[in-house]
Order: structure tokens, then sequence, then C-alpha cells
């Protein structure tokens, strides 16, 4: 997906010349004709530049300076405009503008000053990415314009103590961003405590976040203290937030609003002063409506939110996996780095990878183990094989429908347990099944 850029002018002439030229150099462009147009194509999308007029017909671009740069990423802007003085450009540089530019505008100057701001951006996620990197967290983020915007906006929440919430499919790399988002911040020397709300029961939930005193239950011999509690000065970070009770999501949001909690079994109120994040695959604001996640909960979390779009969205990010991957599993394994034979890296980019960027791991872990050539070919990679069209396949030859919808679910069940590595929480997760369902269906092999 090409970078985007929204240029906001009165000049419809100017305007599309602008876009036209820009578009011959590879960018996405959007054009706005005034302030309320340039409103309403800001919060559909979030471009990743803005050339901006000062002079429009119903107002000044000025005044939307500041709107476009409070954007979580902090958009650069451009402005351009007919009536430049010196002291208008001091005043649009002193208020964030990238640069100022005088009509009319010279292309190629125009040319390296794009390119000059765009570059900066991807050199300030670069710096994001070498900071994660230090501080041990592994690189699975991406660099596609996608990715650019993500991080971007990962690093403007960093600057910030507000709660922010993370969604995405299983895999995108959520954990990875949390990590990020703590290294980045004030709270970098205090501790990150991760919690996966979805492989405890409530009870162990509840245990975990807040603690509980000795005797609170059977097999409580000691005091235990919790989560929240560990995280203290520090970040607490809630996967799988979807996944709470309405008892534990209550507790939490007590916490949330005075930072105070109780260990379970114990009566004297405890404080901890903490920064939340959470995560989720799920679609909360469905899960609001059926009455199944708090709705004062949710507009407590979902205060600044980071969405990680899916690995199909971003292809371009495959082959930077790939290299990363191969380097680490043969490091590991101790062989020396294969190559990909002819053909193969489109297969792998055409594939739809439903389990994200875990599944391509996994997939390249299970490819190297297996392989004995200095190449990595397709079987190494069954999927490949199994997705591929088949006019005559097995899967819709004649039989009884319960057979063909048993062994639709048989192959599904599979495919998406191959892109968890195994994982049975996850594949779970994923079908919208319990781990105990799922579990009885692999060992009974009848799913109908």
């Amino acid at each position: 997906m090409p970078n985007q850029i929204l240029i906001v002018d009165d000049d419809r002439a100017f305007g599309k010349e602008v876009a036209a030229f820009l578009a011959e150099l590879g960018y996405g462009t959007r054009t706005c004709y005034s302030l309320s147009e340039a409103r309403k194509a800001l919060k559909a999308s979030q471009p990743d530049l803005v050339l901006l007029d000062l002079n429009l017909p119903d107002g000044s671009g000025m005044d939307l300076l500041p709107e476009v740069l409070r954007e979580p990423g902090e958009t650069p802007v451009i402005i351009l405009s007919g009536y430049g003085t010196i002291p208008v450009a001091v005043e649009a540089i002193k208020r964030g503008a990238e640069d100022f530019l005088t009509k009319p505008v010279d292309p190629e100057h125009l040319r390296i000053i794009v390119e000059r701001v765009m570059e900066r951006r991807r050199l300030r996620n670069r710096m994001v990415l070498a900071e994660l990197e230090r501080s041990g967290g592994e690189i699975l983020l991406g660099n596609s314009p996608a990715m650019w915007k993500v991080l971007s906006m990962c690093e403007a929440a960093a600057e910030t103590d507000t709660a922010v919430l993370l969604t995405g499919e299983t895999g995108t790399g959520k954990q990875v961003l949390a990590r990020l988002i703590h290294a980045k911040s004030a709270r970098r020397e205090r501790p990150f405590v991760y919690v996966n709300c979805a492989t405890l029961t409530e009870n162990l939930l509840e245990s975990e976040l807040f603690g509980h005193e000795r005797g609170a239950f059977t097999g409580a011999h000691r005091l235990k203290r919790g989560r929240a509690e560990l995280a203290d000065g520090g970040t607490l970070f809630l996967d799988e937030i979807a996944e709470l009770t309405p008892p534990v999501q209550a507790k939490l949001l007590h916490f949330i609003e005075y930072g105070e909690f109780t260990r379970l079994g114990g009566t004297v109120p405890l404080h901890a002063d903490i920064r939340l994040l959470c995560a989720t695959n799920r679609n909360l604001q469905e899960r609001v409506a059926r009455g199944l996640f708090r709705e004062d909960l949710y507009y407590r979390i979902y205060v600044f939110h980071i969405h990680v779009p899916p690995l199909r969205e971003r292809r371009e990010d495959i082959p930077l996996f790939l290299n990363h991957f191969i380097r680490h599993f043969s490091r590991n394994l101790n062989r020396p780095e294969p190559t990909l034979s002819p053909g193969l890296l489109e297969k792998l980019q055409a594939y739809s990878w439903p389990g994200n960027v875990r599944e391509l791991r996994n997939a390249v872990e299970r490819a190297i183990i297996l392989s004995r050539g200095s190449e990595l070919r397709e079987s190494d990679f069954p999927f490949l094989q199994e997705s591929a069209p088949e006019p005559e396949s097995a899967l819709f030859r004649p039989r009884p429908l319960k057979q063909a919808v048993n062994d639709f679910k048989k192959i599904f069940i599979e495919r998406v347990l191959e892109s968890t590595g195994g994982n049975q929480t996850q594949a779970a997760k994923i079908l919208g099944i319990q781990r105990t369902y799922l579990n009885q269906l692999l060992r009974s092999g009848r799913f109908s």
C-alpha cells in the first residue's frame, strides 16, 4: 500500500495538478477543497502526510494544523500558500508544520521536500525499532506503510500515560507493540507485567490480577501479590481482555478509576500506580452490545486505539519476516542459511496467512527443521500445496452432506491448529469454541 497524501487546497486546478504529480511518484492521494471536507477525510482515515493551503473558503488552514498534529501518529504537515510571508511561515513552523512552500511550487522542489519528510518519518520508525531491539524485543513488526503508521501511533502513545487498546487478529504482534510502548515510555525502568486473560479461570484470574491472602481459598497456603501490585510504577498489559468475566470486569473498572484493589480474601484496600495496556482479537463493541463486556469499562480502555493490520493486508512485509526467521532459526539450529527455490517467495506472498506473523514464524521453523538441502522448496511448506486450487478436489467429491461437512471441519480445524503451531488455546480462540470442546473433537475424530 503506497503512502497516502491528503491535499487540502481551494484551487481545484492546482489540487488536481499536485495530485497527478504525486501519483506519478507512486503516492496515493486524496484532494479536499475546504476545511470541512478535510476534517471528514481525516476522520475517515489518517494520511501519512498533509499538504495544506492556508486560505480556504471556510477558514484558515492554520486552524486545521493543530487538529492534524493532535491525531495519533503525528501526521506531518507541509504548508502550501500563495500568500507566503516570513512571519506567516515562521508561525506555521512554530505551530508544528514540517515546511512552508510558496506557490507556484516547483515540482522538483516539492518532490524533494515530500521525500525528505517521508524519509524522516521512516528514520524515526527505524529508531523505534532499534530501541525495541536494544530492549530485548523481537522484531516482528514490518516496514510497510501500514506498519509505519502503527509504529508512529505507538511512539505517540508512549509519550503519554493514557490507556491503550491494541486490536488485531491473532499473531499480528500486539504483545510486541505493547512492549515497544513500554520501552519508549517514561516507565521503561519499571516492570512490564503481562497477563493473558484467556488462559485462566475466573477465580484464578482474579487471584492472578489482584493477589490473595493466605487461606483465601483451598490451596492458598501463603500470601500472593497480584500482577497489578507487581506492576506498581510500571506497565500492566492485559492480553485477550475480552475474555474477562463480568465480576472481574467490575473489579478492574474500580482499579482503573481509583488505582485501588483488594486481594482475594482480604479486607485492606491496596494501591498501585500502573499504566494500562490492553489487547484483543475480538470485536469489543459487539460484545458490549451483547452484554458480554461492560460499556463503562470499554470506554475506560478505549482511550487510545491502535489497530494492527493482518499480514495479508501488508504482504510487502513477508520478505522481511522470511529473511529474519530464516536467519534466526538457522543460527539456533546451527545450520547454514538456506535460499528460497525459484517462485517460492511469490507463493508465500500469495498465501493468506490466517495465523499472521506467528504462523509464518512456525512455518519457517518447521521448514528449516525438515529441510535437508541448501534450498527451501514448496514441499517444505505443505499448506501451499494443500491450499492450491484443485478443480476435482476430494473435498468436493459427491457424498452425503453430513460426511462432507465433517471432512471440511476436520481440514479447517487442522489448518487453524497449524497456523498456531499446535497451540490449542489459541486455535480455540480463533474458532470461537471452548478449548475443552476442541480437545474433545480432536480426540474423537468426529467433527459433525
